[in-house]
C-alpha cells in the first residue's frame, strides 16, 4: 500500500515452479531454459491468473492485498538485464505505473545488513520501449543512467 509516498509491503509469495524436461546442454540458448522461465515469470500468463488469485484468496481471510509489484534477487547489484525490465514494463503497463520492482540483494545482505531497494522505470523510458526506441546496441548511454531507467522511490 502507497501512503504519504512510502510503500509499505506486508505480504509476498512466489510463483509456481514449472517442472522443465533435463537438457543436454547443448541448446541452453533458447528461451525454455529453467533461468529463462524463471526470469519471465512474472509476464507468464498462469502467473498473472495465479497471482489473481492468491490476492482474492488473501482479500478472504481479512488480508489488505493489492499488487504493488514483482520482488527478485541481485547479486552484488547486478540485475539489470532484459528480462528485469521487460517484467517491469509489463507491470506498469498492465497492472499500474505505480507499481515497482523490489530487489533483494543477496550478497549484500550476507554482509550485515538486509538490501532492499524498490525501482520503477521512468515516464521517458516505458515512452521510449514502448515505441521500440530502446534497445541494449543503441540506448545504453542515454538511457542505462540511474536517473533515467530506475526511478527511486521517496
Amino acid at each position: 500500500m502507497d501512503a504519504k509516498s512510502t510503500l509499505e509491503v506486508t505480504n509476498s509469495f512466489p510463483f509456481p515452479t514449472v517442472d522443465l524436461p533435463p537438457t543436454d546442454g547443448h541448446h541452453d540458448n533458447n528461451n525454455n531454459t529453467p533461468s529463462n522461465q524463471a526470469a519471465a515469470a512474472p509476464r507468464n500468463k498462469a502467473n498473472t491468473v495465479y497471482q489473481t488469485e492468491m490476492i482474492k484468496k488473501l482479500r478472504e481471510v481479512n488480508v489488505d492485498a493489492n499488487n504493488v509489484g514483482w520482488y527478485t534477487s541481485a547479486n552484488l547489484g547486478n540485475f539489470v538485464n532484459m528480462n528485469m525490465i521487460e517484467n517491469q514494463f509489463h507491470y506498469q503497463k498492465e497492472l499500474n505505473e505505480r507499481t515497482v520492482a523490489i530487489v533483494h540483494d543477496v550478497s549484500r545482505s550476507s554482509q550485515g545488513s538486509l538490501s532492499l531497494r524498490a525501482f520503477r522505470l521512468s515516464p521517458a523510458f516505458m515512452l521510449a520501449y514502448k515505441e521500440n526506441k530502446f534497445t541494449t546496441e543503441t540506448s545504453v548511454p542515454p538511457f542505462l543512467t540511474r536517473r533515467t531507467l530506475r526511478g527511486y522511490l521517496e
